[in-house]
């Protein structure tokens, strides 16, 4: 961990207690995205289409669930 992350009382371990930092996605492609893309593709064989439903992400997945 880094210094900034611990509390101002001294480190999680000092105090005897536990700090999780979670960071899912910081940069770059999100899963929702992705499986958009890949559903997308497989369905239109079309880039244009698949870059256009990986920018709706999780939407465009729930609603290619809803409709098949």
């Amino acid at each position: 961990m880094r210094p900034e992350d611990y509390a101002p009382e001294g480190s999680p371990m000092s105090r005897g207690a536990t700090y999780i930092r979670k960071e899912v996605v910081s940069k770059g492609v999100g899963f929702g995205s992705a499986l958009a893309i890949v559903i997308s593709f497989n369905t239109h064989q079309s880039i244009i289409w698949a870059m256009i439903h990986g920018v709706f992400s999780w939407l465009y997945v729930i609603y290619f669930a809803l409709t098949r």
